[in-house]
């Protein structure tokens, strides 16, 4: 049966119809708060949040390897902002904090479509070693002389676990950019990623320069790293290491982290 409202009927019950409405959608959003906390479906990941990352992993990692362990109560501080060639940000790394002193760093990805926790060690990172940075900007100088240029900021690029670059912008009198110089942070030497220049077999080169074989390789690499989000975030909402941890240190076995051969 269709029911018509005319009039000055209609404004009351309308009001009546929304505010019904609203009563079951705050229960729900009262309900599911902590459950949504760390759900984020735009796939880009914010500092805040990697920091949330970082800190919950370390935890981790200190009850699965005993040369971690003390990094147990240790926090973590936002070191480095890096990006990829298209100037997005691919990673952040965070410095790990035992008694004011730093006991190691951790890197977490800037994106959704690359695994949360990308690599993790004791020691410094290439960006926060003088002589490297120094190095980096000396050759990028080098370069920019010859063609009477001057150098810019340095902006950090991740490729990948231990992949550390170093990216300068060498602009002409006016200011405007004319090349760009790009050194490889732990061997500081000038690099140059044009296809022409990577040395592949023959018989490799339809394999390695295939586009429907990249795109395939990525969105595989995507979805598991899709995955390993979830996986985390659901992890991170109980708010307590969960029960299946116990065996990790046993076995070895870190969550999230990719299995590089």
């Amino acid at each position: 049966m269709k029911i018509r409202l005319k009039g000055t009927n209609l404004l009351p019950v309308a009001l009546f119809l929304l505010i019904m409405l609203a009563v079951p959608v705050l229960g729900a959003q009262e309900e599911t708060l902590n459950e949504t906390k760390y759900a984020d479906t735009s796939g880009v990941i914010s500092v805040d949040k990697a920091e949330e990352v970082a800190a919950y992993s370390i935890k981790e990692i200190s009850g699965s390897i005993s040369d971690l362990s003390e990094w147990k109560d240790a926090t973590v501080e936002l070191s480095t902002i890096y990006y990829d060639f298209d100037g997005n940000r691919s990673a952040y790394s965070f410095n790990v904090m035992k008694n004011k002193q730093q006991a190691g760093y951790i890197f977490i990805s800037a994106t959704k479509d690359n695994y949360p926790v990308l690599e993790f060690s004791k020691g410094k990172i290439p960006n926060e070693i003088p002589e490297l940075t120094i190095r980096s900007k000396s050759l990028a100088k080098e370069r920019a002389d010859k063609e009477d240029l001057t150098v810019g900021e340095m902006k950090p690029l991740y490729l990948g676990p231990t992949f550390y670059y170093a990216e300068y912008t060498l602009t002409d009198t006016k200011g405007k950019a004319k090349e760009k110089v790009i050194v490889d942070l732990p061997f500081s030497t000038v690099v140059d990623f044009n296809k022409s220049n990577v040395s592949v077999p023959e018989d490799k080169k339809d394999y390695y320069f295939n586009d429907t074989s990249l795109q395939q390789q990525r969105e595989i690499r995507k979805q598991d790293a899709n995955a390993k989000w979830k996986s985390i975030e659901e992890r991170m909402t109980m708010e307590t290491i969960p029960a299946g941890y116990t065996s990790t240190r046993s076995i070895g076995y870190i969550y999230d982290v990719p299995n590089y051969p």
